[in-house]
Order: C-alpha cells, then sequence, then structure tokens
C-alpha cells in the first residue's frame, strides 16, 4: 500500500512528523503479508523518532535479515539507523541495566560485524562503564572557570 507513487503510507506520515499514524501504517502493512524489509523499517524509524528504541532495535534487527536475502533497502541507510536505535536503546538501558546495555552493542557488531559503527559501538560501550569521558563532559564545568 502506498502514499504517493513509490512511498509508503507510514513514510508519508513519517515525512509530517505522525509518527503513531506512521507505526499503525507499517504494522497495518505487515500484519496485512507484507514481507518485504521496507515496511518494518518505516515502523522501526517511526518507533525511533517516538524515542522507543527498544521496539525500534527489533524491528531494524527483522529488517536487517530481510534485507540480506531481498537487498530491497540501501546497507548503508539501514546501518546507520539500526546503529542510532541500538545505542538509544543502551544509552536508556544503562541506567538500570549496564549488563543489558553492553550486550545491546555486542548485538549490534554480531549482526552487522562490517558495518560503519563498530569501533563507536566499542567506544560508547567504554562510556557506558565511564571508562572513556563523554565528548558533553567537556563542557560541564565550563562555567566554574
Amino acid at each position: 500500500m502506498a502514499g504517493r507513487y513509490g512511498m509508503s503510507f507510514a513514510k508519508k506520515h513519517i515525512d509530517q512528523g505522525d509518527y503513531e499514524e506512521a507505526i499503525s501504517a507499517a504494522t497495518e502493512e505487515i500484519e496485512g503479508g507484507n514481507e518485504a524489509a521496507e515496511p518494518l523499517f518505516d515502523r522501526a524509524t517511526a518507533y525511533e523518532l517516538c524515542e522507543r528504541y527498544a521496539d525500534a532495535v527489533t524491528d531494524f534487527e527483522r529488517a536487517i535479515e530481510k534485507n540480506r536475502a531481498e537487498k530491497e533497502l540501501d546497507p548503508f541507510v539501514l546501518d546507520d539507523a539500526y546503529f542510532s536505535a541500538a545505542l538509544g536503546a543502551a544509552r536508556e538501558e544503562a541506567k538500570t541495566n549496564l549488563k543489558q546495555a553492553l550486550a545491546r552493542l555486542d548485538r549490534y557488531r554480531e549482526l552487522w560485524p562490517e558495518g560503519s559503527h563498530v569501533v563507536e559501538s566499542r567506544d560508547w560501550q567504554k562510556r557506558l562503564r565511564g571508562e572513556l569521558p563523554s565528548l558533553l563532559d567537556k563542557t560541564k564545568d565550563v562555567d566554574a572557570v
């Protein structure tokens, strides 16, 4: 089902900032039997924009698996989107469960070992463990000088 020629209803809603509507439209596509990677990608994107990172990661992972077979989506776009959601989920999880947060970033490397964020995922694990300062840490005491 498409909103405009070549554009899914979910993508149209994302472009309009209607993320909950995008989730509904993509879910309808998936439940209606569309087994392609695109509706999973669209729903994951909308989940991420709603800051529902764990849900986004689940759909991105399913989209990655489907895309390996069908090559429907640009792998670079999928890699970036997946890492962004995985990092968002890991940062949230680190507040209550550091082990789970670190495992989330391990999972990125397991699923996408050739991904463009492999080194960055390791750096973020160090940041979450407190071994590497965040770039934001350098601005914390600026007014104290």
